[in-house]
């Protein structure tokens, strides 16, 4: 199998990257990405045959269409913005497809692909990382053990314990937690699509340890744009999703988004015409490109619940499912963060691949992903899902 990686000098994918160089399955890996020389750099890192690297602007449709035509599956792991344009050269060079999310507009946008993708003979998913992607399956977990589904509950929190008082360590794409802190999100009450409020719908939950006792809030996500089309049938009426980050991160992005560091407007400064948001990400990315101090372990952990409510056998029921994500001991280069979001993609890259997925089209991950084969591979770096049923639920 021959897999291409847009983006390939990103942050998170890295975690996919080095799943790729260690699976068998796959012969070889294409990082592809505007900047060649960061791309130089990861080559010489990752010190493997199977690397190969190519500049390339996802402005440029035949370009990179020729490239694409080369590769049986494609891992998008450049910006949500980015999406649309990569799917078409997708369709056009016949290579199957996935993402690490598009939110939540830009996953409505992506679904309505799916005849395009279909005609074209290959296969789509949209979010395949750990939120979208892992709470997606564990979602069709309860969705395939319920006769009816009333509601979604998602919920994810981020801890680390290794950041210090002036550090500020994005968990993942500075660009997308913007999004995330501006953009309103959405719930689906009732069998309705509602815009809310960033920052709303507060709700401060106990979760395992070692994340403990945190407060999530309303976050724009895919998850609430995708699972009322995949468990329609089955009369979903609630879907929500709400995130909890590290409380210090959390506090010093919401600072830097009121002061409109996160504007995509360009200002004036000394005459010079910036973009404050690309300004701040050029910021982040050069105050975290130093040498880690290796005596300093990452410590930084996640927990995804999903609870999902139905009817199962006549009788009321709920699932509550959880996993909990810590560094990979055996990658102790990335921090979980890296490794909960790159791995999971990886995993939904090979299965694409490898054609285990029959189907044709352009999915969400909680509609196509086989969840056996899906959790069986996580389980070997570690991720494990823990199911817990309630019935007669009062």
């Amino acid at each position: 199998m021959k897999v291409a990686v847009l983006g390939g000098a990103g942050k998170v994918v890295l975690g996919a990257i080095q799943d790729f160089i260690e699976n068998q399955s796959i012969e070889q890996v294409l990082l592809a990405d505007l900047n060649i020389e960061a791309l130089a750099e990861r080559k010489e890192l990752l010190n493997s045959d199977k690397v190969v690297i190519e500049r390339v602007d996802l402005n440029h449709h035949d370009a990179l269409v020729q490239l694409l035509m080369q590769f049986d599956v494609c891992l998008n792991g450049s910006s949500h913005h980015f999406n649309m344009k990569v799917m078409r050269a997708c369709l056009d060079s016949r290579t199957n497809y996935t993402d690490f999310g598009g939110l939540f507009h830009w996953a409505k946008e992506q679904l309505t692909m799916h005849k395009e993708f279909k005609k074209a003979g290959i296969t789509g998913i949209v979010g395949s990382g750990s939120a979208p992607g892992i709470v997606n399956v564990m979602a069709k977990y309860g969705y395939e053990q319920l006769d009816t589904v009333k509601s979604v509950h998602i919920r994810d929190a981020i801890v680390n314990f290794a950041m210090e008082e002036n550090d500020f360590i994005p968990p993942y794409a500075i660009e997308t937690l913007l999004d995330e802190f501006m953009m309103n999100p959405f719930e689906f009450r009732n069998g309705q699509f509602i815009e809310v409020s960033p920052f709303s719908g507060a709700e401060t939950i106990y979760f395992p340890e070692p994340i403990g006792t945190q407060t999530v809030i309303n976050t724009i996500h895919s998850e609430v744009a995708t699972i009322p089309i995949s468990f329609k049938d089955k009369g979903i009426q609630d879907v929500t999703f709400k995130l909890a980050l590290p409380k210090v991160f959390e506090e010093k992005l919401r600072f830097l988004v009121e002061l409109g560091l996160g504007s995509t407007e360009e200002i004036d400064v000394s005459g010079s015409k910036v973009v404050p948001r690309q300004v701040l990400a050029e910021i982040v990315k050069l105050k975290n490109c130093g040498v880690r101090n290796e005596a300093k372990k990452h410590d930084d952990h996640k927990v995804l619940r999903v609870e999902i409510e139905g009817e199962k056998d006549g009788k009321t029921a709920k699932y509550i499912i959880d996993t909990v994500l810590s560094p990979y001991e055996k990658w102790p280069h990335m921090s979980q963060g890296v490794f909960s979001v790159g791995f999971p993609a990886a995993v939904t890259t090979r299965i694409l691949g490898s054609n285990i997925i029959e189907q044709k089209g352009f999915f969400a991950s909680e509609q196509i992903i086989p969840t056996d084969i899906y959790f069986a591979e996580l389980a070997k770096k570690g991720i494990l899902v823990q199911t817990n049923l309630i019935q007669n639920i009062g």
